[in-house]
């Protein structure tokens, strides 16, 4: 057996980037969002526990800047969180499955089905209420090389997981 090491013309490789990526369902942003006044209801009531307990915080000054920086806060966190997901988005391809994330900081990753272990199907109380789940796919490699794509319908989610399992049992 001869050893052969040819080098590869990088320009003719496909690009992950020219890939059409679909964005996830819309609903999604509703369970971000359910989750978000969640968050936001338990720091307020926090605030609220803290400023009735301090003596100092009972002038109409503090609770103005106070209710002021929350209010800012909690824009900025509602507007951070839907420019992330607007920019998250799935594709699957021949041999391999795309998932992009992130609004500042973007990211790309691919997952041969080759290196694929495990896939699941998931949904937590919100998501099951709006009829959406998340596909979770295990890879080789630890954990910053899994991957979970939410915001997906049941079915989507389900005929993902059945290609995945059909291509690893074909490789």
């Amino acid at each position: 057996m001869q050893f052969s090491n040819s080098e590869l013309d990088i320009t003719t490789l496909p690009k992950a980037e020219e890939a059409n990526l679909i964005p996830i369902d819309e609903r999604y942003y509703t369970v971000v969002s359910y989750y978000k006044v969640f968050y936001w209801f338990i720091i307020f009531i926090t605030t609220l526990i803290v400023a009735i307990l301090n003596e100092e915080f009972h002038s109409w000054t503090m609770v103005g800047i106070t209710l002021a920086v929350y209010s800012i806060l909690c824009f900025l966190n509602f507007r951070l969180s839907y420019l992330n997901f607007k920019n998250k988005a799935y594709a699957i391809r021949e041999h391999d499955i795309l998932y992009q994330t992130g609004w500042l900081n973007k990211s790309l990753h691919v997952c041969p089905f080759n290196r694929i272990q495990h896939c699941s199907v998931d949904a937590g109380v919100f998501e099951r209420d709006l009829g959406i789940s998340k596909l979770k796919i295990y890879s080789a490699g630890g954990n910053d090389s899994d991957i979970i794509i939410p915001g997906l319908t049941q079915e989507q989610a389900n005929d993902m997981r059945d290609l995945i399992i059909l291509k690893n049992q074909q490789e």
